[in-house]
């Protein structure tokens, strides 16, 4: 659930995520509107992050690979390494993207890479506060992808250890779980909503279609994302995940 969740508010499309469950939503590739370079697949790996270098990293290594990346192994590895954003030496990186998204081993190898580079970082941090609701380890995960799994002011720990600095005493709350925050008993709705809003404030309104869609959840009190799942697209439309 929370991968079939939050890459899609990654990519800001719901219709084509509930259209096209396998291919479309891992094929996307275009040039990033931050300094990602090309942004491609389910959560935007992007080329100056390094998470598409691993991807396309561990494609080649699997058996139904056949070269579609050679000639922009180099580049990308170099732009993993220093964090550039140019798309020089990528001209036909889309299309070979597109392409392998056809191929199932090219699924797994993003799959694997978001897996081990975003979702086991983040449900470390869940394992810590104790957290219990599917919806808290989804925003964990989702905001490990939007602002990076790290420990710096700006990354998931950060806005971890910010909201932490809120709560100096017990903070119960109607959820009937806690989260274990300085020693404190605090509602584990209530973390979590005070979590979001840093976040939505470190962020901004670039980041608010997503932030809604989680608030509209929690409104619902679907705390345990059991399918099937309501959520709002960026207009507002109510979509339903039933996997």
């Amino acid at each position: 659930m929370r991968l079939a969740m939050t890459d899609e508010w990654s990519a800001k499309n719901v219709n084509a995520f509930l259209d096209t469950v396998d291919q479309g939503h891992t094929a996307r590739c275009a040039k990033d509107s931050g300094e990602g370079g090309y942004a491609s697949g389910f959560i935007n790996f992007g080329t100056a992050y390094g998470d598409a270098f691993q991807v396309v990293q561990d494609f080649s290594k699997t058996e139904n690979y056949s070269g579609e990346f050679d000639k922009y192994m180099d580049v990308l590895e170099n732009y993993a390494k220093t964090g550039n954003s140019s798309t020089e030496g990528l001209d036909g990186y889309c299309e070979a993207w597109e392409k392998s998204s056809l191929n199932s081993d090219f699924y797994q190898s993003q799959v694997s890479v978001a897996w081990s580079e975003y979702n086991v970082p983040s449900q470390k941090y869940a394992k810590e506060l104790n957290a219990r609701f599917g919806i808290t380890r989804a925003v964990l995960y989702d905001t490990a992808i939007t602002n990076g799994p790290g420990d710096s002011s700006g990354s998931l720990g950060g806005l971890v250890e910010s909201t932490n600095k809120q709560f100096s005493k017990d903070k119960p709350g109607d959820s009937e779980s806690s989260v274990s925050v300085n020693g404190y008993k605090v509602d584990e709705i209530v973390w979590l909503k005070k979590f979001l809003g840093i976040r939505l404030k470190k962020n901004g309104s670039s980041d608010k279609d997503s932030i809604d869609a989680y608030l509209y959840i929690i409104e619902k009190q679907n705390y345990d994302l059991k399918p099937p799942v309501e959520i709002p697209d960026a207009n507002g439309t109510i979509h339903t995940l039933d996997c």
